[in-house]
């Protein structure tokens, strides 16, 4: 597997080794999966106090203001903790967020993770009208012309994603960022089957530069 296929493979399949990303191995001989947590109930308020660390880079209660940044505010726990666990594991690529997590524990993971989801989604960003037009198009309706499969089938209408199953709340991220993740998966190789990555690369593959333009346009200026 490349290490494109790596990367989008730690941003969009959080059950790919495991049916739960929360169950800790019950064998004691057997490795610990670097990305099985263990922790007690989630405190949000204990999150508030580790997230400060966080602001400089994702923002005031992790609404970011740089538009190749994500925004963190209002994402589904689950994800949160799935990805802060492979940076911690250094399974998905940055050198930057490597350092971060690698002094969070279970729990502090878990802590931030509830703190984020607590937190309003930030502002629309400002957006061509057209463009968010076509985007909007896109990502409700899709291109049964062109097979393009709508967004909002499993994001949700309102782009919040789902808990449940792992799937990610897209609901205004940052223009360049939201482009930038679009573009990989779309040039990504096959994930051989994998379904989450799989349906992400299969559902962007008809679409233009123009196209994924236009959905990153409208996803991060969703109202």
């Amino acid at each position: 597997m490349s290490r494109l296929s790596s990367r989008l493979l730690w941003l969009a399949a959080p059950v790919v080794l495991g049916t739960s990303v929360l169950a800790a191995t019950s064998q004691k001989a057997a490795p610990k999966n670097p990305l099985a947590l263990s922790f007690k109930t989630p405190s949000a308020v204990r999150g508030a106090s580790l997230a400060g660390s966080c602001a400089g880079c994702h923002g005031k209660t992790g609404v970011s203001t740089k538009a190749d940044v994500p925004s963190l505010a209002g994402q589904i726990p689950n994800y949160t903790q799935f990805q802060l666990a492979a940076f911690r594991a250094k399974l998905r690529p940055s050198n930057v967020m490597h350092q971060v997590a690698a002094k969070l524990s279970d729990q502090d993971i878990a802590d931030l993770s509830a703190y984020y989801a607590a937190q309003a989604v930030g502002p629309a960003w400002k957006a061509e009208p057209a463009a968010r037009a076509r985007g909007q198009k896109l990502f409700v309706a899709g291109d049964p012309a062109r097979n393009v499969i709508a967004c909002a089938v499993c994001h949700g209408a309102n782009g919040r994603g789902l808990n449940a199953n792992h799937i990610a709340s897209v609901t205004n991220l940052p223009p360049q960022y939201a482009l930038a993740v679009l573009k990989e998966f779309h040039e990504a190789p096959s994930f051989g089957g994998i379904v989450p990555p799989e349906t992400m690369r299969i559902a962007l593959k008809p679409l233009t530069d123009r196209d994924l333009r236009d959905v990153a346009t409208y996803i991060s200026s969703m109202k």
